[in-house]
């Protein structure tokens, strides 16, 4: 992440539900009496994904992604604490759970990324408000513990309103929707924001966000609400163009997630772990390339520390070559949950902090070219993302 970030980012300490009650008191104490604001969309609470990616012939590989909480209050003030993870530092993958489901499931190790299962590591408190076009300004001005930034960072999001029946809202970064593909349009300097952040997308409702409004697993799987929904959004993401390496280049390109298949689906659901507060499921008849024909991807999501954390991390079967689990370049995404103002699971935001490392010693290689480093939401259609029909 760029200088004036890094030097902002500041380590929180205690354990995460202290963060999560710190944030009200936080904005509470942030200086004189404001005017009373409207909150965005009418919601004080937000999971945020944000993130910098950019053509490689721009960012030399040097792309972040960062994923946390926004609290609005009603006197004009913000703060988030988040986890950030930047390509240049090379984050690897830690074992988070143990996913025993059973089944044609492998018994693994679910991998996040590492960082994502102790406190949040950065966090700012600003101000908010709307601009002359209605978007949602967003200033940070301070550290989370009150330390003046050099200089302040503000972000320009749009904000749609009146989802789930009013209770929820959006807000995203100006291209972070479109075509799938890969030919996604980067917004220009200052069209976000005033530092190096060019996508963004972010939910909120007035739902708690302590670990208590969090959706277990089993919820996830066993209730009906949940687990016939399928959950589907855009992934923006600075990948290689193919392939190919002859050809390849960095570019940003734009994918979808989730898809058409449900947690509960009755002839193949995701199957709950016996220890470890998981669940797992090997999709078949996938895009994964396979010289033995094996084209099945294994899929694993589950419940890391506190607030609203989950992970998941999916893999290609066929890379385990013969062994239970893949060690190696599996596709590792700390998640936040997107509950509404009912307490009702709605999907996640997420982010992907995918290191290469090589097959010989697990450890990165500096093939920067093969990295995934992108934010996404995955939620309900009664979220309406808006992604291709």
């Amino acid at each position: 992440m760029q200088a004036a970030v890094r030097t902002a980012a500041v380590r929180t300490a205690g354990a995460l539900t202290a963060v999560i009650a710190l944030l009200t008191a936080l904005v509470g104490t942030a200086g004189p009496a404001r005017a009373a604001a409207a909150l965005p969309g009418g919601k004080a609470n937000w999971v945020v994904s944000v993130g910098y990616m950019d053509l490689a012939s721009k960012s030399n590989y040097r792309n972040w992604v960062r994923l946390g909480y926004y609290a609005f209050q009603p006197d004009g003030t913000v703060v988030t604490n988040y986890w950030s993870w930047n390509q240049r530092d090379q984050p690897v993958r830690v074992n988070a759970l143990t996913a025993d489901c059973g089944g044609e499931v492998p018994t693994c190790p679910v991998r996040t990324v590492e960082g994502f299962t102790g406190d949040p590591t950065g966090g700012f408190r600003g101000t908010f408000g709307r601009t002359s076009d209605g978007r949602l300004a967003v200033t940070w001005t301070a550290t989370a513990s009150g330390a003046a930034l050099a200089q302040p960072l503000t972000e320009y999001w749009n904000l749609t309103t009146g989802l789930a029946d009013g209770k929820a809202a959006r807000i995203t970064s100006p291209t972070f929707y479109g075509a799938y593909g890969n030919d996604v349009t980067v917004p220009a300097a200052g069209a976000f924001s005033s530092y190096t952040a060019n996508f963004g997308v972010g939910y909120g409702s007035n739902a708690s966000l302590s670990r208590t409004s969090r959706a277990t697993m089993s919820r996830l799987v066993q209730d009906a609400r949940y687990g016939a929904e399928p959950y589907r959004g855009a992934f923006v993401v600075a990948k290689a163009s193919s392939s190919d390496p002859a050809t390849r280049q960095g570019i940003v390109g734009r994918e979808g997630t989730g898809g058409g298949w449900t947690f509960g689906a009755a002839a193949d659901p995701w199957r709950l772990c016996g220890g470890d507060p998981c669940m797992g499921w090997v999709q078949h008849n996938t895009s994964c390339a396979a010289a033995d024909g094996d084209t099945a991807r294994v899929r694993y999501i589950g419940e890391v520390g506190g607030g609203r954390r989950n992970t998941e991390e999916y893999w290609c079967r066929t890379l385990a070559q013969g062994q239970p689990c893949y060690a190696y370049n599996s596709h590792p995404r700390p998640l936040l949950q997107v509950i509404d103002d009912s307490g009702e699971f709605q999907g996640w935001v997420g982010v992907e902090a995918f290191t290469h490392v090589a097959t010989r010693t697990g450890q990165p290689d500096g093939n920067w070219i093969a990295g995934y480093w992108g934010i996404f939401d995955m939620v309900s259609a009664d979220l309406k993302p808006e992604i291709p029909s």
